[in-house]
């Protein structure tokens, strides 16, 4: 699979790295630091969970999780420690090709509108890609920036799941699972208070989707 995974993106213009064991992905991402991880779960001497996870701590980069289970608590686990897609076997190469592209082609976009964000102790350099929480970066991911700033553009406007999903996955066609959205709220709003805010006004609007309130 490896092999032929590899052919094909190389045939579609990408540059791939490949690793046949959860040690030696760990390896050559510290290495190379690749803008893109296609994770398999099931590996040798350490599952992809695991790899992601290690990499999370420090990186930003996609990661693409796939596997034959398709039970929700694998899915789950897999985006609890930072996944940004999941894929189930059986799948196609296209299939995986067309959602590379799509993540792609959104971190390619030109920025639109202020320069930067601010409310309280929260501040956004949309340019830089940087969120700092009372002076101190914050390390966020790219996709749970791309989240932040989509909400703080619109201010104290409720966006639906599909609503974010078409705003920061860039893509009418997407099918991750609004379950992404989910757990990329989840976790920058973890990350946020964890910096320091003593409030986090991205608001849950039960049975529609998610808002930025700043007024609580």
């Amino acid at each position: 699979m490896v092999d032929g995974l590899s052919w094909y993106l190389e045939a579609a213009g990408y540059e791939v790295l490949t690793a046949h064991d959860g040690e030696e992905a760990i390896k050559t991402f510290s290495l190379r630091k690749p803008d893109m991880v296609v994770l398999d779960i099931m590996m040798p001497k350490l599952d992809g969970v695991s790899v992601c996870e290690s990499i999370r701590k420090d990186s930003g980069a996609y990661i693409i999780m796939l596997s034959a289970r398709d039970a929700d608590v694998d899915k789950i686990r897999a985006l609890d420690k930072g996944a940004d897609d999941y894929v189930t076997k059986p799948f196609s190469s296209a299939e995986l090709v067309s959602r590379i592209k799509a993540m792609f082609r959104r971190s390619a976009r030109a920025p639109q509108g202020a320069a930067s964000l601010r409310w309280n102790d929260l501040e956004v350099f949309i340019d830089e890609r940087v969120v700092r929480v009372k002076g101190q970066v914050v390390n966020l991911t790219i996709l749970e920036f791309d989240l932040l700033t989509a909400l703080m553009r619109r201010m104290r406007t409720v966006l639906s799941r599909n609503q974010l999903t078409d705003l920061v996955w860039s893509d009418p066609g997407y099918y991750g699972g609004l379950r992404l959205v989910d757990n990329q709220i989840y976790r920058l709003r973890e990350k946020l208070l964890s910096a320091g805010l003593d409030y986090c006004p991205i608001v849950t609007v039960r049975g529609v989707g998610y808002a930025f309130r700043p007024e609580g």
